[in-house]
């Protein structure tokens, strides 16, 4: 099979229009990578002291799974489209299931479990009907509804990233200054009276806030073998942009400790985070070219990694709030706090990697993990053996 990462570093071409055989690894490492941060900075969250200023800025840096999240699935959804036509309806019908199924699923699951916890738990269908409209059953279930208005739009966005591709520096550049001044609104300006404030208050519920990243994402999947070229070809130089980019992110964190508390000063939704999920994307792409290039070590795992990656998203806080709730939340610890994040951090992993990982081989697998059913197939002519069927890169 040939790999993408084999495609010469010289005359590639400046645009794909017909889509590489072979697997993309370098994906597989950053959506891993990614999860990794997602899961680091809410286990951060609640197992520390909110009012710690080092945790919080180690959170601003761990902040940018949410954007880079949107930047890889308007990646994949382009890459897996290249050279093909999108016809509305078709798409709508084979994308739509894995995301409002398993949405529909966990958003009951999170409102029963709150349900369990709560010292009055009292049923109301306009609570648990307002949190299915709004993504509120759980913090991070947000980004499912988001990726249901993406689903929307992508018909159009496609043709859109298409046909300005050989521009695509000019409109990430417009559309950026447009994303950096509504989130700069979000952030500093007071919620506005009247119909405007739902827009305050469901910014980051809505597609236009991740308006850079997806955009961002979709142009990478076109001129995916120039952007790897480069990493290749300047490898310290890209380092060095990841630390000045993250550093200055630090800068503006520890300027803003002087009107904010630490908690608003690194807020996942502010100007700064552009070039804090700049840094990252960079960073993260350095390390999954660099593996996907090599032996690739470890690469059975990280398949199965990537593979239950969506289910470990939305089963970890679960198995986060299980364990907060017995002792290592930062409210009430039993061990010292460095301990419980460690505890934390590593029992959410493993739990959640365990349930998705399980819920994939069952009948379970759409609503819990966002995928289809991994049915074993028995091997011709042997006995007991099973093995699955490969299963690409899905958006999420």
């Amino acid at each position: 099979m040939t790999k993408l990462s084999d495609a010469p570093l010289q005359g590639a071409a400046p645009l794909l229009t017909r889509r590489p055989s072979g697997h993309v690894w370098a994906v597989d490492v950053v959506r891993l990578l990614t999860f990794s941060a997602v899961i680091a900075v809410h286990t951060l969250a609640y197992t520390q002291d909110p009012g710690n200023e080092g945790v919080n800025g180690m959170m601003l840096l761990l902040q940018f799974g949410r954007d880079v999240f949107f930047c890889i699935t308007g990646f994949v959804l382009v890459y897996s489209t290249i050279g093909r036509r999108v016809s509305p309806l078709p798409f709508w019908r084979r994308r739509f299931p894995y995301v409002v199924v398993p949405y529909l699923a966990w958003s009951l699951i999170y409102y029963a479990v709150d349900l369990a916890i709560a010292p009055y738990p009292a049923f109301s269908w306009h609570t648990l009907g307002m949190d299915i409209v709004d993504g509120n059953a759980f913090y991070h279930l947000y980004f499912l509804l988001v990726s249901m208005q993406l689903y929307l739009v992508f018909p159009l966005l496609v043709r859109f990233v298409r046909a300005t591709a050989h521009k695509a520096g000019w409109v990430l550049l417009g559309v950026g200054a447009l994303n950096v001044a509504w989130i700069a609104a979000l952030e500093y300006r007071p919620v506005p009276a009247g119909t405007a404030s739902w827009l305050w208050n469901h910014g980051y519920e809505i597609l236009p806030t991740y308006a850079i990243y997806v955009l961002a994402g979709c142009y990478g999947a076109l001129y995916l073998p120039r952007l790897q070229a480069a990493l290749r070809l300047h490898p310290v130089r890209s380092a060095a942009a990841c630390l000045v980019l993250a550093g200055t992110g630090v800068a503006a964190y520890a300027w803003q400790l002087q009107d904010y508390i630490p908690r608003i000063a690194g807020s996942p939704i502010q100007p700064i985070m552009v070039l804090t999920c700049a840094s990252a994307i960079i960073f993260l792409g350095l390390v999954g070219t660099r593996w996907a290039d090599g032996p690739r070590r470890g690469e059975t795992q990280v398949e199965t990694g990537s593979d239950i990656s969506f289910g470990v998203y939305l089963a970890h806080p679960l198995i986060l709030t299980l364990l907060l709730n017995n002792g290592l939340s930062w409210s009430r610890h039993v061990v010292n706090p460095a301990l419980a994040t460690a505890a934390a951090l590593l029992g959410t992993v493993a739990g959640a990697s365990l349930l998705s990982w399980v819920a994939r081989r069952t009948p379970l697998a759409l609503p819990l993990t966002g995928r289809p059913w991994k049915r074993p197939v028995r091997a011709p002519g042997t006995a007991g053996s099973t093995i699955g069927s490969p299963i690409g890169a899905t958006a999420g």
